[in-house]
């Protein structure tokens, strides 16, 4: 079933309006003895991916799909629902989801919105996207609280690599690789899946967590406000209720 809806895109210069009051500010105020010495940031300028396209990020007006089959990358489908409205009596929301690239009867998802405010680890601590906290969160309660059974059986179980990232300040080990039905997107694919840091911001002066450590691994990476991807990274024990979570799935699109 098909509906239309209209997707608006964000500006640039929305986006500089509605981030007005917090901009591209890094809080460098953590807990560790090490945060706050460096003021740069440091932009992802080179990637590797094997998608073959990057999602459509100009488009005014687009088709928002019930998961029925193929969708043109860039559009949006709906899959599942989670509670987005602050409003439970009325029930949990539809997830819009933005199709990024399809490869072999599949499609990468990740949510159009912020769907939650979590840490990436509940303590402070030197962790991988492995041993963090929000990993388990997305593939428990997460998965449990947005997909029924038959839902959570076409997406996919997949092997995800998180590369070292290496800076001037030394190299964080980006951890074992992990087997993940829910994940989140590495700053190498957030560069290379996205056109520009306008894609990739979400607005409300909201940072959403990428799985990729920091400069150090107290720290994991993030996009900025702007859509910046920022790979000195924020502590990863922060929840200021604006760090957010974008969901990323692969989804068996012949079920």
């Amino acid at each position: 079933m098909k509906r239309k809806l209209l997707a608006v895109v964000i500006a640039a210069t929305m986006m500089l309006t509605a981030c007005c009051s917090c901009g591209n500010h890094e809080d460098n105020s953590g807990t560790g003895p090490d945060d706050g010495k460096v003021e740069e940031t440091e932009k992802t300028t080179t990637s590797e991916t094997t998608s073959e396209t990057t999602a459509a990020t100009t488009a005014s007006e687009t088709t928002v799909e019930e998961h029925d089959g193929p969708v043109q990358n860039g559009s949006y489908i709906i899959f599942g629902h989670y509670e987005q409205d602050g409003n439970e009596s009325n029930g949990p929301e539809p997830i819009e989801w933005i199709k990024l690239s399809e490869e072999d009867g599949k499609v990468l998802l990740m949510s159009r919105y912020i769907l939650d405010y979590q840490a990436y680890n509940n303590d402070y601590a030197e962790v991988t996207w492995e041993t963090c906290s929000l990993r388990k969160w997305l593939n428990e309660d997460f998965l449990n609280a947005a997909f029924n059974a038959s839902e959570q059986e076409q997406i996919l179980t997949v092997i995800n690599s998180t590369p070292d990232n290496v800076t001037a300040w030394g190299t964080s080990y980006g951890g074992n690789d992990t087997e993940d039905k829910i994940f989140l997107l590495s700053s190498e694919e957030a560069a290379a899946l996205f056109a520009n840091d306008d894609a990739r911001a979400v607005g409300d002066c909201d940072w959403w967590w990428l799985r990729s450590p920091g400069y150090i691994q107290v720290r994991a990476a993030v996009v900025l406000t702007i859509g910046e991807i920022f790979t000195k990274g924020h502590v990863v024990n922060f929840n200021y209720h604006d760090h957010g979570v974008r969901p990323v799935l692969w989804l068996d699109v012949d079920q």
